[in-house]
């Protein structure tokens, strides 16, 4: 089984921008988005008119293949070339770095679980990254991820994923996540992420963004900063039936443990990407607080 790499390189120089697809194998939103920009620019509708564009549609085909989130490993977690590959995904590592090494700017995109709509995770403040997000169109961010899940451990790569690898190495890099798995219109807000991603790195023609439909709408911001990972205790419920950025109130309780504890909100804040599926140990939710806009 191999990973399909698209690569299209135009005459002019520019940016090296990679748009990866199916990190996890059950969000097939970024497949079809890429193989959609792969059929239009295969047919002469959509012209790379400088810099190089590296399209990965199943960054993990086994998974993808097999409908599961992964096979044996998270491969957005742990993710760094290893010597010693235990897992199906310590395999793809090397693959994923390699295209990341090439990488000026990525895209990563995926969906969840819980309901709700797209938005874009955010790292570490950077003006330029700041910049390429806001491009995108999405109104709803989310940052703090690594020092929330890592529990500010920095020699942890628990919390390096496609993302924070990219960083890494010197790369712009954001997650786009298109909404949950089955929202109809997730593959199209991927299709247009990646035209506005190629229009704001201007490789290809920004005026043609309305006519491909993908002009970025206008409206107001909402951000939220991670504060913290709850991992489920076997037994454990939510409190409600919790929607991704559904508000919380400090001392409202989020959910209850299996003896009978309750675990309630520290603060005024938001449920981030509640997962009523999983299982015990694993990432449950996030929560975190209403914030401006990184700056």
């Amino acid at each position: 089984m191999a990973v399909k790499i698209a690569t299209y390189r135009a005459l002019a120089a520019g940016p090296t921008l990679t748009v990866l697809g199916a990190v996890h194998g059950n969000e097939r939103c970024g497949a079809q988005a890429i193989h959609r920009l792969i059929d239009e620019i295969d047919k002469g509708a959509i012209a790379l008119e400088r810099g190089t564009l590296q399209l990965v549609p199943v960054t993990n085909p086994k998974a993808y293949e097999k409908g599961v989130r992964f096979v044996e490993r998270n491969l957005n977690r742990f993710l760094f070339p290893k010597e010693d590959k235990k897992f199906y995904e310590d395999r793809l590592d090397p693959i994923v770095c390699d295209v990341l090494d090439r990488t000026g700017v990525l895209l990563d995109l995926h969906s969840y679980t819980s309901q709700g709509g797209a938005f874009i995770f955010l790292g570490p403040h950077n003006a330029e990254e700041f910049a390429f997000a806001t491009a995108l169109g999405i109104p709803d961010f989310v940052y703090g991820w690594s020092e929330a899940f890592g529990s500010g451990d920095k020699e942890s790569k628990e919390s390096q994923g496609t993302t924070e690898y990219a960083r890494s190495k010197g790369a712009l890099a954001v997650t786009l996540e298109c909404g949950n798995h089955l929202n109809a219109d997730a593959p199209d807000i991927g299709y247009r992420g990646i035209l506005r991603a190629l229009g704001h790195l201007e490789m290809i023609d920004p005026r043609s963004l309305a006519a491909l439909g993908a002009q970025p709408p206008t409206g107001g911001r909402r951000c939220v900063k991670m504060k913290s990972v709850y991992r489920r205790d076997a037994g454990a419920e939510f409190a409600k039936p919790w929607k991704h950025f559904d508000p919380v109130a400090k001392n409202e309780p989020m959910a209850k443990l299996a003896g009978g504890e309750t675990l309630s909100a520290p603060d005024d804040g938001f449920i981030v990407l509640p997962k009523a599926s999983a299982g015990p140990g694993e990432e449950w939710f996030f929560f975190g607080t209403g914030t401006t806009l990184p700056s």
